[in-house]
C-alpha cells in the first residue's frame, strides 16, 4: 500500500501506543512500560509506526530487534489499530519489516498456540496470517520467558535462505533472552531448556 509510511518511533511515541499495546496482547506476553522504555535505548531495538501518508494517523505499530550477532530480525510485537484491521495493513507492515533485513537470514516471530477458549479463532487467524506471508514454523519447543516460568509458543521464521544452522538459531535465542528479556529473572533457566532441542532448519 503506497498510502502507508513506516517511521521509527521514540519514547514519545511509546507513550502514545502503550495503552493500546496492553489491550492487544495477552497478559503473559506483555512487557512493562519501563522495560520497553529501556529497550528503546538499546542498540537494535526499535518501535516502528505505520502512518497514513495523508492524515499522519497511526495505523499500526511493531517492536522489532535487529540482532547484533546474527543477521536477522526478531519481531517482538506487531498490531494494527482496531479501525484499520482486516484491510491489508498487517501485510504491508510485516513486509516492510522484512525489508529492514533484505540481505540477512530472515525474521523470527513468536506466535501463540491455539487454545480452547474465546481467543482460539484469533490465534488460528494469526498463524494463518504469518504462514500466508511465508513464515515457517520451526521445530523447536519454544517458551516465551516470564517471571512465572516459560509460556509455550510457536516460533516462526520468515526465511531469506534455504537453511539456518542450529548454531545461528541458538545464538539468536541467547541474544534475545539476554537483551529483550533482561527483566525476567529466570530467563537463563528457560533458555537452557530450549537450546539443546534446537536443530538445523531447512526451507523449501
Amino acid at each position: 500500500m503506497d498510502n502507508v509510511n513506516i517511521i521509527e518511533g521514540s519514547i514519545n511515541e511509546l507513550k502514545d501506543v502503550y495503552q493500546q499495546f496492553t489491550q492487544d496482547f495477552a497478559v503473559d506476553e506483555l512487557k512493562g512500560y519501563a522495560q520497553l522504555e529501556f529497550l528503546l535505548t538499546q542498540k537494535g531495538y526499535k518501535l516502528l509506526l505505520a502512518k497514513d501518508r495523508k492524515t499522519n494517523e497511526t495505523i499500526g505499530y511493531a517492536f522489532i530487534y535487529v540482532l547484533q550477532h546474527v543477521k536477522a530480525i526478531w519481531l517482538d510485537y506487531m498490531a494494527i489499530m482496531e479501525g484499520f484491521r482486516n484491510a491489508g495493513y498487517g501485510t504491508t507492515l510485516f513486509n516492510k519489516m522484512v525489508q529492514y533485513n533484505q540481505d540477512g537470514l530472515g525474521l523470527f516471530v513468536e506466535v501463540e498456540l491455539p487454545t480452547e477458549g474465546p481467543d482460539k479463532e484469533n490465534q488460528i487467524r494469526r498463524i494463518n496470517f504469518y504462514e500466508r506471508l511465508g513464515a515457517k514454523r520451526l521445530h523447536i519447543p519454544y517458551e516465551f520467558p516470564t517471571n512465572h516460568g516459560g509460556f509455550p509458543m510457536y516460533l516462526y521464521f520468515k526465511p531469506n535462505v534455504h537453511v539456518i544452522p542450529k548454531k545461528l538459531i541458538q545464538e539468536s535465542l541467547a541474544e534475545v533472552f539476554e537483551i529483550i528479556h533482561s527483566d525476567v529473572l529466570n530467563r537463563n533457566q528457560i533458555l537452557q531448556n530450549i537450546l539443546p532441542k534446537v536443530k538445523d532448519e531447512y526451507f523449501k
